[in-house]
This record gives structure tokens, C-alpha cells and sequence, in this order.
């Protein structure tokens, strides 16, 4: 099977897999408190923990196996994955759930970046973009319809069983992967502080702060969005229909990332954050009218991950060209500094809505957004200067 499109297809899956080990913890945190009786907000680092430790081991894990065979590195991480997924569906107690979120955590981040690396080798250049925004969609598509399907499937039987479930699809993902992607992509061998110098470079130094203040401006929002749909006077009881359509949204958004990707990339990216402030800024007005509310939030689901595809081909092309030694370290820039973003914008979001309200975080994703305008126009400026 070397079909770029049916490889596409796979890699999707895997991260979907991932996708789903990290968001369902969400839809079950009174199920897990209630089996180990410990409280919500004790339950509810998990999530946090998840990030910090997804954040700190990618980069290190990226750059340690940075010259071993990439099929091999997939493979062998896939497998510490469902392992340690697989020990939270069979955690006995909450000490053990913790030990399986930190080894799940650890390795995938670098699973999805070898994912990333691999769209170089399977798919023509033209189509690098498309690869990468569908492998991104893999989280939307468990949004949408993973996490979902798992919390029902948790609320008919025991909430472990939604994690055996994962492992079991990510069995059956881990021997399509063994029989379609190329064996022989092959890393280059390096020393360490030879893979870091690609750090050295502004286009790359420059780069990793797009997708952390994108993601802090999405973010400052996005962590209230629930709060705020409750705001525009809708029936509670359609809330997990806006969440499902919301979903949709962010899925279209990884699209059209794409699509951005393959025509024009970074140099569309101001123009891209000039209409995201313009969303931002007019969000506390919107919300006095419910469908126009509801409009501008699902305007933020278009943007939210629309520079995911052009700063990662950025970051494998400026790799790929001037430091091979470090292609997969490159890959996992973008994700690291996404998470670290996340934790930004949900933490200033949370201080904008201690002091000031809800209705005041538009104008806080609407500075981060400006300081995307001002990075994008510059990075832009760094590369022509390089070209």
C-alpha cells in the first residue's frame, strides 16, 4: 500500500487515537473520581499534567532518536502508547491511572512529529500541506466523535473500558502502519547540540512563538466557550449539539489550514490574524444578540488551528534544507509550542474572567492576536531575507 492518500488515511487514524487518549479523561472526570474517590479538581490535573509532560518529552525524545530509522522509532513508540494506555483502562488505582497518563503523555508527542516527518517522504511536495492538515484533523475528528462516542460508551459500562477500547483500535492501527509506510526513512546521525542548532536559526527562533501566541489568543477564548454559549440564553440542552458543530468548525479550520499551506502559506498569515483580531474584538458586542453570538464563536472554531499546516511544512522545509540532522526535532516544535500556548491562553483567559468578567476575553485573545500579526509579518520578512 504506497498510495500517499491511503498512508494519509492510517496516520489520520493514529492520531485520532492519540487525540482520543488525550481528551476523554475531559468527559469522564466524575466517573474516575467517583471509582478512586478522589476529588474533580484532583482528577482534573490530569489533564494539566498531561500537557506539561507531552510538552517537556518531545523535544528530548525527537532529538534522541533524531538518527534512528523513523518507521522503526514510529513503531516502537506506537508501542509504549497502548501500553500505557492500555494500563489506565486496567489501572486498580488512582497512583497507577497517574503512571499510565505519564507514559502515554511522554511518547506522544514524538509519535505525532515522526507522523509529521513522514508526509516528506509519502506524498508529493505539492501535497505535503494536505497530509500535514489531515493528520492535525485527527484530534478535530476525535473532538467530534471520538470523545463523544467514549463518554456514552462510559456511561453504559465502566469508564475503563473506553481506554481498552483505544488500545484495541490502536492495535489494528499499529499493523496497517507496519505494512504501509516506507521502512527504509532513515534519520541522520548527529550529535545533540548539532540538532539544537537548528534553535540557532531566526526563521526557526522566530517561528516557534507564531503557533504559541496563535494558540494563546484561540485559547484565552476557547477555555470559556462553554460558559459563554451558556450566556447567549440557549437551552442548556443544546449544548452538546453546539459542541459537536463546533467541532466541525475546527475540523474545517485544519482544512483550510491546508489549503493555505498549499497556496501561499506563511506569507497569508497576517491576513489571516488581521480578520481573527477583527473576531475577537467584536466578540463582547456579539454576544449581546444569540445568533450573533453564536456566529462569532463558531467564526473562532474556522480560525483556530489555520496556522497549524503552514508553520509545520515551514519548520520540516527550513529542516529538510539546511539542517537534515534535525527534521524531527523540527517536527515537534509546532506541537510543543502549541500546548505551551494552551496553557498560557487558558491561564490569562482565567485571570480576564476572575477580575473582569466573561464578556472581557475577547479584547484578551485579541492582544495575543496582534502579537501573531506582528511575529508573521516579521518571520515573512526573515525568510525573503534568506531566500
Amino acid at each position: 500500500m504506497r498510495n500517499y492518500k491511503a498512508q494519509t488515511i492510517i496516520l489520520v487514524l493514529l492520531s485520532f487515537i492519540l487525540g482520543n487518549n488525550e481528551f476523554l479523561v475531559m468527559g469522564i472526570l466524575s466517573n474516575i473520581s467517583a471509582t478512586y474517590q478522589v476529588s474533580i479538581a484532583n482528577v482534573g490535573l490530569l489533564v494539566t499534567a498531561y500537557g506539561i509532560i507531552y510538552a517537556i518529552s518531545t523535544p528530548i525524545i525527537t532529538s534522541l532518536i533524531g538518527h534512528f530509522n523513523r518507521y522503526r522509532a514510529l513503531i516502537g513508540l506506537t508501542l509504549i502508547f497502548i501500553f500505557g494506555n492500555t494500563l489506565s483502562g486496567l489501572a486498580s488505582t488512582y497512583p497507577i491511572l497517574i503512571l499510565s497518563r505519564v507514559i502515554s503523555a511522554s511518547v506522544a508527542g514524538a509519535i505525532i512529529s515522526l507522523s509529521m516527518t513522514f508526509s516528506t517522504v509519502i506524498a508529493p511536495k505539492a501535497k505535503q500541506g494536505f497530509v500535514v492538515s489531515w493528520i492535525f484533523s485527527g484530534f478535530s475528528i476525535a473532538s467530534v466523535i471520538g470523545v463523544p462516542l467514549s463518554t456514552a460508551i462510559s456511561s453504559v459500562f465502566d469508564w475503563h473500558v473506553t481506554f481498552l477500547l483505544v488500545s484495541g483500535l490502536g492495535l489494528v492501527t499499529l499493523a496497517l502502519l507496519m505494512v504501509s509506510l516506507p521502512r527504509d526513512f532513515q534519520g541522520k546521525s548527529s550529535a545533540l547540540s548539532n540538532q539544537f542548532d537548528l534553535l540557532k536559526d531566526s526563521r526557526i527562533s522566530f517561528g516557534v512563538l507564531l503557533p504559541f501566541l496563535a494558540m494563546s489568543a484561540i485559547y484565552v477564548t476557547y477555555t470559556y466557550l462553554q460558559p459563554m454559549y451558556g450566556t447567549l440564553g440557549f437551552s442548556a440542552h443544546s449544548l452538546s449539539l453546539f459542541l459537536v458543530v463546533f467541532g466541525i468548525t475546527s475540523l474545517v479550520s485544519n482544512q483550510l489550514s491546508g489549503r493555505i499551506s498549499d497556496h501561499g502559506g506563511l506569507k497569508l498569515m497576517p491576513k489571516v490574524y488581521l480578520v481573527e483580531i477583527l473576531i475577537f474584538l467584536v466578540l463582547p458586542f456579539f454576544t449581546q444578540n444569540k445568533y450573533l453570538g453564536i456566529i462569532n464563536l463558531l467564526l473562532v472554531g474556522v480560525v483556530m488551528y489555520l496556522i497549524n499546516s503552514p508553520i509545520q511544512i515551514h519548520f520540516l522545509n527550513t529542516a529538510n534544507d539546511d539542517y537534515p540532522q534535525a527534521i524531527t526535532l523540527a517536527s515537534s516544535l509546532n506541537p510543543v509550542f502549541s500546548n505551551l500556548g494552551i496553557s498560557l491562553g487558558s491561564a490569562v483567559g482565567s485571570i480576564i474572567v476572575g477580575h473582569f468578567g466573561l464578556s472581557m476575553i475577547g479584547f484578551g485573545s485579541s492582544l495575543f492576536a496582534v502579537g501573531a500579526l506582528l511575529i508573521s509579518r516579521q518571520l515573512n520578512k526573515i525568510i525573503a531575507a534568506k531566500a
